[in-house]
């Protein structure tokens, strides 16, 4: 894939008739990774939730390579996996289980490589605990289950929602070694985060948020 840019322009957000964020401006681009930071209840999820085209905008509009991501030719979410802070899985299938179905639905995956699942879990120490359903799992493991997407999906932007929670230290840096092999790659990271993890990210791209009162 060519170069690529997102570019959120003037944006605004209402919901029941209050602001949610106005006029928000902001843009990536290959090896870039954009941080969205600020307080509870600023907008930041609700940001996260219009890039991947669940929440409408009141205003203003989000462009992929100058075409707006909710315009028929844009290819925007065949690019994209998304993680939520509310994990996206099935509390009555294993870990395994929840993995292999996400993974059929991602054509991005390398269908040939039968260990990419299990490297993934390998990556985020959850494959010991494979065979367990989703529900027995701590909310820390729940969280690593869902971000191992990100190790079998070869699409290249990630928008992630709080990644960062219920993970220990540990993990954090391993999550932040990957988002760097990510960038090294040319691919775009976009997070939310009450914590500014930049460290020795290089590119980063800040938008702190201060909501609307």
């Amino acid at each position: 894939m060519n170069s690529i840019e997102i570019s959120v322009n003037s944006a605004s957000c209402y919901k029941n008739n209050n602001i949610v964020f106005n006029n928000v401006n902001f843009k990536v681009k290959d090896y870039d990774v954009g941080l969205i930071t600020g307080p509870n209840g600023c907008g930041k999820t609700t940001l996260i939730k219009a890039l991947c085209g669940i929440q409408n905008l009141e205003s203003g509009e989000i462009l992929f390579n100058n075409v707006n991501i909710k315009d028929s030719k844009s290819i925007f979410f065949e690019n994209l996996v998304y993680v939520g802070h509310k994990n996206s899985l099935n509390n009555d299938l294993t870990i395994i289980e929840n993995l292999e179905y996400l993974s059929a639905l991602d054509n991005s995956v390398h269908k040939t490589d039968n260990n990419v699942i299990e490297k993934a879990m390998n990556f985020f120490d959850i494959y010991k605990y494979r065979d367990y359903m989703v529900s027995d799992l701590s909310e820390g493991n729940k969280k690593k289950a869902s971000l191992s997407r990100l190790l079998i999906s070869q699409k290249k932007i990630w928008v992630l929602d709080e990644p960062l929670s219920n993970l220990d230290e540990g993990t954090i840096k391993n999550f932040i070694n990957l988002i760097l092999s990510h960038q090294k790659k040319g691919g775009i990271t976009i997070a939310s985060t009450h914590n500014d993890f930049s460290g020795n990210i290089k590119n980063i791209r800040h938008l702190k948020m201060v909501g609307n009162k």
